[in-house]
């Protein structure tokens, strides 16, 4: 499957499942998707192979999850070495990477995947107090149903306490012997990360327009793979921030993009330029920089980008 393909098949099983979209177009971009329903917010990298995700396309990732309180995910069909599997789960840095069959059970069918991929093969996580329990019901002492299992009474106290993964073949002996389900499934849908915020800035003209931010009380996080340069925030309010020398076609191919994201996530854009004349475009003001000078704080920020939204429809409608 190409990735334009399967960029397409991904944007439809969201929207299958009742999830508004935004799909990027941007090169080297962190995210490809943003999807929102009800409570649920995700960024969505897909890649035709997982492994040629880049630490620094999912550093972006993390930090875009971590700021809007959302979760990313990766969505393929192949690492370099083989094909991923259906109802497993995936990593690339710390990301869950999955399928996008994978996603339609998630989505669709509410089925949860509870396997997920490591060196040496696939594993689970099962319910240790369960598995505890059950033991102790059925009157096997731990080296009794280590033996059972094939493994270490090591390994059988560590499952029990949950502080070690099940290998796949030992988690379906030990559900055939108690005839119950002990694999707790993976919430795929609902994965935080931690992520590092504190970015430095990659041009002076961004330190430049980040100070000034700053200055005006708003918090400041740099992003590299996106149509935007920044996010930024004051309180509940949030802006996805452009930047950039003069307006150009990419200019305004990325505003139009900021646009749409700003509608799936609820935030407002703008686009601070070294040099423009202000104006609108997809609903993202373009401003100058020398503008943020007769700016006092961010509540004055906000107060006129909603103005020149406001200006410009104005115009547009009479």
């Amino acid at each position: 499957m190409d990735r334009e393909r399967l960029i397409k098949t991904v944007e439809a099983v969201l929207r299958g499942a009742g999830y508004k979209t935004a799909r990027m177009d941007f090169r080297g971009s962190c995210f490809d998707v943003v999807a929102s329903r009800l409570m649920v917010l995700l960024f969505i990298k897909v890649a035709t192979n997982i492994d040629t995700v880049t630490e620094e396309q999912a550093e972006d990732l993390k930090r875009l999850a971590s700021f809007f309180n959302a979760s990313p995910l990766i969505v393929g069909v192949k690492t370099k070495n083989a094909e991923l599997e259906e109802g497993v789960v995936y990593e690339r840095f710390g990301i869950y990477a999955v399928r996008p069959e994978t996603l339609y059970d998630i989505l669709a069918e509410n089925e949860l995947p509870a396997i997920f991929a490591e060196r040496g093969g696939f594993y689970v996580k099962v319910n240790g107090a369960l598995l505890k329990r059950l033991r102790e019901e059925r009157g096997y002492s731990i080296n009794e149903l280590a033996q059972l299992l094939g493994v270490s009474r090591k390994s059988l106290i560590n499952y029990e306490r949950g502080e070690q993964a099940v290998s796949l073949e030992v988690a379906i002996r030990m559900e055939e012997l108690f005839d119950e389900p002990l694999a707790e499934p993976i919430d795929v849908l609902s994965a935080r990360v931690e992520a590092n915020l504190n970015v430095n800035p990659e041009t002076p003209l961004e330190k430049e327009i980040f100070d000034r931010l700053k200055k005006l009380g708003l918090g400041v996080v740099k992003v590299k793979k996106a149509p935007f340069n920044a996010v930024s925030k004051e309180d509940e309010f949030r802006i996805l921030t452009g930047i950039d020398e003069r307006k150009t076609r990419s200019t305004v191919k990325r505003a139009e993009m900021v646009a749409e994201v700003g509608k799936i996530i609820n935030s407002d854009g703008v686009f601070i330029l070294e040099r423009t004349r202000k104006e609108v475009v997809g609903d993202v003001p373009l401003i100058p920089k020398d503008s943020l000078e007769e700016v006092k704080d961010a509540d004055e920020l906000i107060d006129l980008i909603e103005e020149l939204k406001k200006e410009i429809k104005r115009q547009l409608f009479g």
